[in-house]
């Protein structure tokens, strides 16, 4: 289970449940498009990483 967490346009803080980790990154991504800013995900292990640093922990092969 990932936590993904952000501060909404208005400044309220959210929080959103992702099964996967593959759902977090589409969430963060969504949730930049969005407007959101602060975005923060959250693994089962309770480490925090940035938008960025749990893009890049992926691994993904955009080829």
């Amino acid at each position: 289970m990932f936590t993904v967490k952000g501060v909404d346009p208005s400044g309220r803080s959210m929080t959103f449940a992702c099964g996967t980790d593959e759902q977090a990154m589409e969430k963060t991504w969504e949730l930049q498009r969005r407007g959101f800013r602060d975005v923060v995900v959250v693994d089962a292990k309770g480490q925090e990483f940035g938008a960025a640093a749990f893009e890049r922990s992926l691994d993904i092969d955009w080829d």
